[in-house]
């Protein structure tokens, strides 16, 4: 089998369990990870023409789809909770019982406190 360096470094795929990008992707928050990714892109994009070519312009391209996956999970994830909110219906909240008289969006309330609260 033949060694590819740019997607699976020996000495990143072969040195335990788990793979050193994920490691480092579970050891930060998104932005800071998707900061990484955008660091590296540079890097490699930097240093191509003084250092390792086309490898290393493989490994900028490598680590720009790991940066656009995150940025389309992220806009997935952003695109579901915007969804939720507009497809609101007050009534699935009365079904479900907020037995307080209070649910959890701004400015809904119901139940026989209802009349206690002014609009918000």
């Amino acid at each position: 089998m033949t060694h590819d360096p740019v997607n699976s470094p020996f000495h990143y795929t072969h040195s335990g369990n788990v793979e050193c990008i994920e490691a480092i992707e579970s050891s930060m928050g998104a932005e800071a990870y998707k900061g990484f990714l955008k660091a590296n892109v540079i890097k490699y994009v930097w240093r191509y023409e003084h250092k390792k070519g086309l490898e290393d312009l493989q490994k900028a391209q490598w680590y720009l789809a790991r940066l656009i996956a995150a940025k389309e999970e992220e806009e997935k994830q952003t695109k579901e909770v915007v969804e939720e909110i507009l497809n609101y219906d007050p009534d699935d909240y009365i079904a479900s019982g907020c037995p307080d008289g209070f649910c959890p969006l701004p400015s809904v309330r119901q139940g026989p406190s209802e009349s206690m609260f002014q609009p918000v």
